[in-house]
């Protein structure tokens, strides 16, 4: 039963993750609410989404113990950011949704960010994302930035937050 799955590892993503990723984020945006993706991927639109439009730095799945996917974290430069900035976006499989997968995860792409001399971590995050919010707050994210009124496909108009998270010291960072 699902009810006792367990982090099994925190590891990169393996070429034969890629359409167990695909399913658990369209069953997230088939959920609606929770991220600015609102429309489903094709394996190939993921491919493309997540490894060819990005310049990514690192992405990590978290594993149960039968081998399952719980969630992954993407970790990529945008070119909106400054350039030791990076921006990160998660998410957790809601069926049923694990307790502590978002924090495994995090830890590790934390590490990685530093490894990589990434100062600060950016989360775009819609406002009525309750639960990514306060997820990121828990990790020690605060909110920078409230882009308003960003328009959904159906119309409707949801503001976006936008949060960061300094990976390196300001005496190591050059003070940012």
């Amino acid at each position: 039963m699902g009810s006792n799955r367990i982090i099994g590892a925190i590891r990169p993503v393996r070429d034969e993750d890629i359409p167990e990723l695909c399913e658990l984020l369209n069953e997230i945006i088939k959920m609606g609410g929770t991220t600015a993706l609102e429309t489903r991927f094709t394996v190939s639109g993921f491919i493309d989404h997540f490894f060819n439009q990005q310049i990514q730095i690192s992405c990590t799945v978290a594993e149960g113990t039968e081998g399952e996917i719980l969630g992954f974290q993407v970790l990529s430069f945008h070119e909106q950011l400054p350039d030791d900035w990076a921006d990160i976006a998660t998410f957790v499989s809601t069926s049923p949704r694990l307790s502590g997968v978002g924090t495994a995860l995090f830890a590790e792409t934390a590490r990685l960010a530093d490894k990589y001399e990434i100062n600060t971590l950016n989360a775009a995050i819609r406002a009525d994302n309750v639960g990514g919010i306060a997820y990121y707050e828990k990790m020690g994210f605060s909110m920078y930035k409230v882009e308003k009124d960003v328009p959904l496909k159906n119309g409707r108009l949801v503001d976006r937050i936008y949060m960061r998270y300094p990976v390196r010291h300001a005496e190591t960072a050059g003070g940012n």
